[in-house]
């Protein structure tokens, strides 16, 4: 018998550690914005070892996804 495959993302916590793991971007990002949102601390989304994107909280119980597509605005 052949195991079923290892989830390819995970989110990670503020010291690094992958809380949980799962088999799609979507619910990847979807549980790392309610994490964020809850905990008030930003939540990296992992693609086997390589950070891909941030969901950051900017308000009380609200959180953004940060994949780095646009760069920050100097002003």
């Amino acid at each position: 018998m052949t195991q079923a495959p290892k989830p390819r993302f995970g989110i990670c916590d503020a010291k690094g550690v992958i809380v949980s793991r799962f088999h799609s971007q979507f619910m990847a990002s979807k549980h790392a914005l309610s994490w964020a949102a809850q905990k008030g601390s930003s939540v990296a989304i992992k693609q086997r070892g390589t950070i891909i994107a941030w969901a950051r909280p900017f308000g009380p119980g609200e959180a953004c996804l940060d994949e780095g597509h646009t760069p920050e605005l100097a002003l």
